[in-house]
């Protein structure tokens, strides 16, 4: 969930953390000058008896990792943008009400109040609902009104299921709760170097350095599956560090930008105009859609590319509208035009397109792009031409990549501890990265 897209584990049970000191309910022991230290175990009334302590910034962490501010931003920027915020908003509503009702639950556990049965009852249901919310946000779509009306149904349901379900009461003495393993980090130079052409290696305080001075993907860092297996529980792989590519972005975070078009359509349909980020590829609350007839027309729109992403460029398309012409496609920002599409030349700066062109009676100069209706962007704007990547690889392929021009505050990806999986960073074109860290911790058990 950028924007980072950022995913919430499998309905799991969250389970308790070790902690460095040991103490009681009663109160913990504090070390000469120190400050109180949490023990590893809880030491309850019978008929309770002794637990194991749960860590509640862990807890809110987690699923506190739910974060829509990136597409409230993108959807206040956009047409409709009323309902969209409204429909995000109850989504970030929701998740922040299941973030409180699971940090009480640990409180309440910890002190005694929570028996360990009911306890990892409500847990595996809070965490069940923030599963669902997360997946409801996955399968959004916001391209008409009839979409955000579905996906804020689905938002009210799961608010429904929250409130109107309590926790399972469980007779005492239930299973015993597992203690899942402690947080595990690896420094950057301890990752496993991948040679190539092309690649050039540094290692400076623990951290690595990767250099990529030829085109193409390179993979150039690995993390091998024996030091991610977490016994078998999921965990979040956290990857710390900078990025920075040979040439810069053309479009960077907090650019406000103003795209505008003429098209001439052959028969009625729909223009999509929409930023998008490499990150997130996919996202629709900066797609802007442009219900137009057969005929000419000129049409114009303004996003912003809001922080928490990177990567980004513009992407125009069209659907059920024929075949359709563009010209004097111009990207805006501050009043000075910063890359266009006029199909004058072969080749014009920071565009790549699917599109011929067409020479007779064009829209505008001596051509226009005709284009055809269909997915899939065919005018793309100020795409990165390198980035860098980190993807998790099983023997069963490829399970999840992010694509990213920016590692500020970490990027993370999720896996299954029951798989033997392996971690891989690599630049695509020139480019450098500095890995300082991999951050590996336990969310969850099944």
């Amino acid at each position: 969930m950028p924007p980072a897209r950022l995913r919430f584990l499998a309905a799991a049970l969250f389970v308790p953390t070790l902690a460095l000191a040991t103490a009681s309910c009663g109160g913990p022991q504090v070390p000469p000058g120190g400050t109180p230290a949490q023990s590893a175990e809880v030491e309850c009334p019978d008929p309770i008896g002794t637990i194991p302590r749960e860590s509640c910034a862990e807890i809110a962490d987690d699923f506190g990792s739910f974060d829509v501010s990136s597409s409230l931003k993108l959807a206040g920027a956009s047409r409709g943008a009323e309902v969209r915020i409204e429909a995000i908003r109850a989504a970030a509503d929701l998740a922040a009400k299941l973030k409180e009702r699971r940090v009480a639950l640990c409180e309440s556990y910890n002190t005694c109040k929570t028996k360990p049965a009911e306890h990892a009852a409500e847990d595996q249901r809070l965490a069940g609902l923030m599963k669902e919310l997360i997946d409801t946000w996955d399968a959004r779509k916001f391209l008409n009104a009839d979409d955000v009306v579905r996906f804020r149904a689905g938002v009210t349901k799961i608010a429904g299921k929250l409130d109107g379900t309590t926790a399972v009461p469980s007779a005492e003495g239930g299973a015993p709760v597992v203690v899942k393993p402690a947080k595990k980090t690896v420094r950057g130079e301890a990752l496993a170097r991948i040679e190539g052409a092309g690649l050039k290696f540094t290692t400076s305080d623990g951290n690595v350095t990767i250099t990529s001075t030829a085109a193409g993907a390179h993979d150039a860092l690995r993390a091998a599956a024996e030091e991610l297996r977490g016994g078998g529980g999921r965990m979040r792989v956290r990857i710390f560090g900078s990025y920075t590519p040979s040439t810069a972005p053309l479009i960077a975070a907090g650019d406000e930008l103003t795209i505008r078009f003429k098209y001439r359509a052959t028969q009625a349909g729909e223009l999509h105009v929409a930023l998008r980020s490499l990150e997130d590829p996919d996202a629709v609350e900066s797609t802007i859609v442009f219900r137009v007839a057969a005929g000419t027309g000129t049409e114009s729109t303004t996003l912003t590319a809001t922080p928490g992403s990177s990567g980004f460029y513009v992407g125009i398309s069209a659907r059920g509208a024929g075949n359709v012409e563009f010209d004097d496609v111009e990207l805006v920002r501050q009043n000075a035009v910063i890359a266009a599409a006029r199909a004058e030349s072969a080749s014009e700066p920071h565009l790549v397109s699917s599109c011929s062109t067409n020479k007779k009676k064009a829209l505008a100069g001596k051509a226009s792009f005709l284009c055809e209706s269909g997915d899939g962007d065919k005018l793309v704007l100020g795409q990165p031409k390198g980035h860098l990547y980190l993807a998790l690889k099983t023997p069963a392929g490829e399970r999840a990549r992010i694509r990213t021009l920016s590692l500020e505050g970490g990027r993370s990806l999720d896996l299954n501890g029951k798989e033997d999986t392996e971690l891989v960073i690599g630049l695509d074109g020139p480019g450098s990265s500095t890995i300082q860290s991999i951050e590996l911790l336990p969310v969850g058990s099944d």
